[in-house]
C-alpha cells in the first residue's frame, strides 16, 4: 500500500511541476507581449500559423498592407509604439496559437497586464482602440499631434 501511495504522490508531484513549468513559460511569453506602459496598448497583427515567414519583410510582402492606414489617429495614439507589430510563426507565436483564430491576419491587443481584445476585423480593432478612455500618456500624444500616416 505504501508503494502505491508513494507512486501516486510522485505522479501528482511530477504533474504539478510540469503544469507549473508550462504556466511559467506562458506567463513569461505573455510578459513579453504586454505593454510596458499602463497608458498604452500593444497591437499585434497575427499571421496564419500555416505560413512560414523568416522575417518581417516577408510577412509585409505577403500581406501587402499597412494596417496603420485603416486606423485613425485617435486609435494610433493609444498604441505604445504608434503602430502594430506583426506576429508570425517563431516570433512570440506560441501563446497566440492558443487563441484559435478562424481568419488571418487576426489582431490581438494587450494592455500592461493581459490580452484585452482579439478580432479578425480591422474595423472592430479601430472601434475598440478609438473608444479607449484617455490616459495622461494618450493626452500627451494628442497634444504632440503626431502624423502617424506620414511616417
Amino acid at each position: 500500500m505504501k508503494v502505491v501511495l508513494v507512486h501516486f504522490f510522485s505522479v501528482v508531484l511530477m504533474i504539478s511541476v510540469m503544469t507549473g513549468c508550462n504556466n511559467f513559460a506562458e506567463d513569461e511569453m505573455l510578459d513579453s507581449m504586454v505593454s510596458s506602459h499602463p497608458d498604452f496598448y500593444m497591437l499585434y497583427a497575427v499571421t496564419d500559423k500555416n505560413k512560414n515567414f523568416d522575417s518581417f519583410d516577408e510577412v509585409q510582402a505577403y500581406y501587402n498592407v499597412d494596417f496603420n492606414q485603416y486606423l485613425s489617429k485617435a486609435s494610433l495614439d493609444t498604441l505604445l509604439y504608434g503602430s502594430y507589430i506583426w506576429l508570425y510563426s517563431g516570433y512570440k507565436y506560441e501563446y497566440i496559437e492558443t487563441l484559435e483564430f478562424g481568419e488571418f491576419p487576426a489582431f490581438v491587443v494587450f494592455d500592461s497586464e493581459q490580452l484585452v481584445f482579439k478580432s479578425s476585423n480591422i474595423e472592430e480593432v479601430e472601434e475598440f482602440l478609438s473608444t479607449r478612455q484617455e490616459t495622461p500618456g494618450i493626452k500627451l500624444r494628442k497634444e504632440q499631434e503626431i502624423d502617424y500616416h506620414g511616417l
